[in-house]
């Protein structure tokens, strides 16, 4: 139980640093090979470019997380506590449908990918899997944004967001 709470409080943000420092030395090490070595690698921007998308996608749960991603609160703002209660399950939803859309068609095209990477030599499917992964958290997270929305003891929690 302990493994579980730890994840869903820090699996995002876990993964987000890793993305991050694997960014930035496999670009230093690219900038150290290619001025004072004068030696370029190809595979080192492709890998940085991949590392890029998986934390873009990752970084989408952690947004949803966080609440923390793009909306427009204007409507919400007009209601009081149960019209801000309905239009935040109504968005939850709507958002919820969008990330399982993602993780099916993700899941589709990572399965029917069966290309390879020309300089890391590994399948596209790895590089699909990102969405896949990253909306699958998102969901899970969007569950327990409603989770959160529909329980009693939380309700003064969402108010204030």
């Amino acid at each position: 139980m302990k493994i579980l709470r730890f994840l869903d409080r820090y699996i995002e943000e876990y993964l987000l640093i890793i993305t991050t420092v694997a960014i930035v030395f496999t670009l230093f090490f690219q900038i150290v090979m290619r001025y004072v070595f004068s030696n370029s690698l190809p595979w080192t921007e492709e890998l940085a470019r991949y590392l890029f998308i998986w934390s873009v996608f990752i970084g989408v749960s952690y947004a949803v997380k966080n609440n923390k991603h793009l909306k427009i609160d204007t409507l919400s703002m007009v209601f009081k506590r149960k019209g801000k209660l309905v239009i935040r399950t109504v968005s939850n939803v709507l958002f919820l449908v969008f990330s399982v859309a993602a993780v099916y068609y993700g899941f589709n095209t990572m399965d029917s990918v069966a290309r390879t990477t020309p300089g890391l030599n590994i399948s596209y499917a790895w590089v699909y899997a990102s969405t896949l992964v990253g909306f699958t958290l998102t969901s899970i997270r969007i569950i327990q944004d409603q989770w959160k929305v529909l329980s009693p003891r939380h309700t003064n929690e969402v108010d204030e967001e």
